[in-house]
């Protein structure tokens, strides 16, 4: 009966032990592995809640077998159970939480796992107080039985006092493994109390992480890393609470070719700078300064009430003016800077939009401030922007980047073949072939301009190997500072057989910004046996240094002086003048638009060598001029 006792009532207290020890060891594993950030995290979590699983099963059947109807053991356990579903749920929120790298979420499940835990660890004592407090019961009862057979059964003395040795013996043996359960029970304790210890400050070095966390979330999320004010997101945010009615687009002019001359370093520092000086100029609460993009600046007035729109135009005016006064010194570096203002005083939700429709206008205009009118004709014009901005992305797809051909003929010797110069044009959707005034701006300013020039490239090359034509393309100061753009154009030097009918006109109108860069574009460019001509010679402030110090074959005479030549007699003058000096220079004269047999009558005279215009052939497919070729 003793034997059954210790056997059934103490193996279910040790497993009770057991199952407490590993709860409150799985928890301090748990925090160990968050804290830690360890890559076997899930597996050990998993792992640790089917060894739990398991524990809680074998205390549950261990009772059922052994029929072990102690007070309410089998309601508790009906609660362990229960308290299992709920640890399997906060761990699997846990495993979640860490998966997806959410502190937020980690914290909220660390501090369900430790509210159950605990409770766990409740419903354990109470397991092992009823098994303890049972078996005292029954040493008792045993004695008191034994008492009671020594008075009444005098005869089985002998047999009673074996019995009692024996019972006494087992009593010893019982109490020393009571004893070693008890210390071993107070041994866990003292650990949960140690691990608890440690879940607490562990749980105070969690919140005070994620508080570190939450703080630079939100900084990364609402202000610009390199200056530290504002950012865009912030600005919308700002816009719901604030609605501005007031609302000042900047943008620092010309910033990205100060990176590509200065680097990328300097060009921070120079933000940085930027940002220092509007900041100065914002002297109230009333007026917020945000830095929404590389360059774009955002001024913005909380309570338009206080500061009439007249009087917010003319703040952003003054600050330009001073901007554009201010002398940014880095080192031994010393730089000025201007910037363009869009304004916009409506379209709460279209704000930006608005002021970034009047900064486009401003630059555009070529002037420092532009507002937005409320008669949409911005919007109107940004919308016909995005929509051929469109088409140029269609046309890049579907190959919709024409040519087109116009001859340029020899007029002082018939025995020389006709040329052709390539000028681009863009297909349209429904087929209408546009000009290229109606899309270079807009690719320009979206930066896809290249793609452009590499499509004329190839139209222009495929039709020199097709028919063995001479042929002219153009080439901008923005595709030779374009080191893309050169190398693909040398790239297709290097393999084609007809460089000696392709000659490159340069744009004459254009700022030769980096004069030694486009002289050696035109020594590698001749190199190749390709020509290179000067086009709009003589448009606006001509720089007659060009043809003294370019290896240049060809003069296109612009068309201001072409145009009314038979009848301005200082056009015939000036064109006279340019032809005698090109003569001299080994140099060949072309003159543009031709439009007329009398203006070809005075260029011939004047001794050009070609002409060019409407009226010797307009710009066509090169099919078009096929009988002509073939002649």
């Amino acid at each position: 009966m003793i034997e059954h006792i210790e056997t059934v009532q103490l193996k279910f207290s040790h497993l009770a032990s057991k199952l407490g020890y590993d709860v409150e060891a799985n928890q301090a594993e748990v925090l160990n592995s968050v804290l830690l950030e360890n890559n076997n995290t899930v597996e050990k979590i998993q792992n640790s809640i089917e060894e739990i699983d398991h524990r809680i099963k074998s205390l549950d059947a261990f009772a059922k077998d052994s029929n072990l109807n102690i007070g309410n053991i089998n309601q508790i356990m009906f609660v362990i159970h229960n308290r299992m579903i709920s640890y399997k749920l906060v761990e699997n929120s846990l495993l979640e939480a860490f998966r997806a790298k959410n502190s937020e979420d980690i914290q909220d499940a660390l501090i369900g796992l430790n509210a159950i835990t605990i409770k766990f660890a409740e419903d354990i004592d109470k397991l092992i107080a009823i098994a303890n407090n049972k078996l005292n019961e029954n040493i008792s009862l045993l004695k008191k039985s034994n008492d009671n057979i020594k008075h009444y059964i005098f005869y089985l003395f002998v047999i009673a006092f074996s019995m009692i040795l024996f019972v006494v013996y087992k009593q010893i043996k019982l109490h020393a493994k009571a004893k070693k359960d008890l210390n071993r029970a107070l041994l866990a304790e003292k650990e949960q109390k140690k691990l608890q210890s440690q879940l607490l400050k562990y749980n105070d070095d969690l919140e005070s992480e994620v508080a570190k966390k939450t703080k630079e979330l939100h900084e990364k999320i609402y202000t610009h890393f390199l200056t530290g004010l504002a950012n865009r997101n912030k600005l919308l945010e700002d816009s719901y609470t604030y609605k501005f009615k007031q609302m000042a687009l900047l943008n620092i002019d010309a910033f990205q070719k100060f990176n590509d001359v200065y680097g990328e370093e300097l060009g921070n520092i120079a933000l940085q700078m930027s940002s220092d000086f509007l900041t100065k100029q914002i002297d109230d609460d009333n007026t917020l300064l945000y830095h929404i993009g590389s360059d774009e600046f955002v001024i913005a007035v909380k309570d338009s009430s206080k500061l009439s729109d007249n009087s917010f135009i003319e703040q952003i005016k003054h600050i330009l003016k001073l901007y554009k006064k201010e002398k940014f010194a880095y080192d031994d570096k010393a730089f000025n800077f201007m910037m363009s203002a869009g304004i916009a005083f409506s379209g709460r939700k279209k704000m930006l939009a608005y002021a970034d429709m009047a900064l486009k206008d401003a630059k555009k205009r070529n002037i420092q401030l532009s507002v937005f009118n409320e008669d949409k004709e911005l919007e109107i014009t940004h919308k016909q922007d995005i929509d051929c901005y469109n088409k140029l992305l269609l046309a890049f797809k579907e190959n919709l980047i024409l040519s087109y051909f116009q001859p340029i003929v020899p007029i002082q010797d018939s025995t020389l073949p006709i040329k052709y110069e390539s000028l681009v044009r863009l297909q349209a959707e429904n087929g209408t072939v546009l000009p290229p005034i109606n899309f270079i701006t807009i690719a320009k300013q979206n930066r896809i301009y290249h793609k452009i020039t590499k499509h004329v490239v190839y139209n222009t090359i495929q039709t020199i190997s097709k028919y063995q034509v001479p042929c002219s393309l153009n080439i901008s100061m923005e595709d030779i500072e374009n080191n893309k753009t050169t190398d693909m154009l040398y790239s297709i030097f290097d393999s084609f057989e007809y460089n000696h009918l392709l000659t490159i006109e340069l744009l004459e109108t254009e700022e030769f910004k980096d004069y030694k860069n486009v002289y050696d574009f035109c020594i590698k460019t001749r190199s190749y046996g390709i020509r290179i001509a000067l086009d709009d010679f003589g448009a606006g402030y001509s720089n007659f240094s060009h043809i003294l110090h370019l290896p240049i074959d060809y003069i296109k005479i612009d068309a201001s002086l072409i145009s009314n030549i038979d009848r301005d007699t200082n056009s015939q003058i000036m064109v006279e003048t340019i032809v005698e000096l090109a003569k001299k220079l080994h140099i060949q004269t072309i003159a543009e638009y031709v439009s007329s047999k009398a203006i070809l009558d005075v260029v011939k005279r004047l001794h050009v060598d070609y002409a060019q215009g409407y009226y010797l052939g307009k710009p066509e497919k090169i099919e078009k001029h096929l009988p002509s070729l073939l002649h």
